[in-house]
């Protein structure tokens, strides 16, 4: 299950009541849209995602920019700090691909790995 940056959350108390049946289900869930701004920041602490994903203007030719390099190694760090696995979205090339793997950004989603397509 995934919450994005464009949920509105003001009272955390309700999600983590209704999460609590569904984690025990085995069901994890996901933050979107990471390093975009603070409400997913918010989202992630507040909620303990299974799984982080990076949002695409943080992945977007990250493997010429240092510096979102470096906000990515801070979150995969928090990540392998709080136990959860950090995904990147808008993978568009090899050279994303291979800076967010040197990271150790473990899963991803993009046209580079694959083109949407409906389900066989």
């Amino acid at each position: 299950m995934e919450i994005t940056e464009h949920t509105q959350v003001e009272d955390y108390a309700r999600p983590t009541e209704v999460l609590r049946p569904l984690r025990r289900a085995g069901i994890r869930l996901s933050v979107d849209d990471a390093g975009a701004g603070y409400a997913s920041f918010r989202h992630i602490l507040r909620l303990r995602p299974g799984i982080i994903k990076l949002d695409i203007g943080l992945v977007r030719a990250i493997g010429t920019d240092p510096v979102k390099a470096a906000l990515a190694r801070s979150i995969e760090d928090f990540a392998r700090q709080v136990d959860a696995r950090l995904a990147a979205e808008g993978i568009e090339t090899g050279a994303e691909l291979a800076c967010l793997a040197e990271i150790g950004v473990a899963y991803g989603q993009g046209f580079h790995l694959a083109r949407p397509a409906d389900l066989p």
